[in-house]
């Protein structure tokens, strides 16, 4: 998926926002940016963390089953699944994430939304819903799902119910083919299915 210059401008401003970790690597697989949220989970600094390799904040027994992973999204786009991480100084956590090919500003890049999980779900399977169409308000969800706002937040910012949030990710997540919130907010960056105004409205 390549970005425009309105969308790749969306994109840096909910990455830069978002309260979900999301990290963006190049095609080796090293950090080429991470956002806030995503250093507070792993405990580190951006100037410790941006060009090092993804791999050396996973599990090291994991690392193996890592780097066929990572071959495999490189071949089919995109890759959901879960991993387990190393914080700076805490214990290992298990995260699920979800992992989109994009490309920005004729580079190709991986945008990688990190979520922590109790129970891992694992699936490689990529979606081809990149086209299909939201509802003006599954739209807003998503887009407050992609700032990192929970189901609560969400109600009271769009004055709903909980219950009404629910539906609508559910919703989204069926049309896009998203198993997860982390792999719905990967859909929502990569592909052109938010507006500006889905995120600027917010920030007004």
């Amino acid at each position: 998926m390549t970005l425009d210059g309105a969308w790749e401008s969306m994109f840096w401003a909910v990455f830069q926002t978002s309260s979900n970790p999301i990290v963006v690597l190049d095609d080796r697989e090293r950090i080429v940016e991470i956002n806030d949220a995503a250093l507070a989970l792993i405990g580190a600094r951006r100037l410790e963390t941006v060009g090092t390799s993804m791999q050396t904040r996973f599990s090291p027994d994991t690392r193996p089953a890592a780097e066929r992973t990572w071959q495999q999204m490189l071949q089919a786009g995109e890759y959901v699944g879960a991993q387990r991480i190393l914080q700076l100084d805490g214990p290992e956590i298990e995260v699920d994430y979800a992992s989109r090919l994009i490309e920005v500003s004729g580079r190709k890049l991986v945008v990688v939304v990190v979520l922590p999980l109790e129970k891992p779900r694992f699936s490689s399977a990529a979606t081809t819903a990149d086209t299909a169409q939201l509802s003006a308000r599954e739209r807003e969800v998503v887009a407050l799902v992609a700032l990192g706002l929970e189901t609560p937040e969400i109600a009271k910012e769009l004055y709903i119910s909980e219950h009404t949030v629910r539906t609508h990710v559910r919703n989204a997540m069926a049309r896009l083919g998203a198993r997860t919130r982390a792999h719905l907010v990967a859909i929502a960056l990569s592909g052109q299915l938010l507006q500006l105004d889905d995120v600027t409205a917010r920030d007004s």
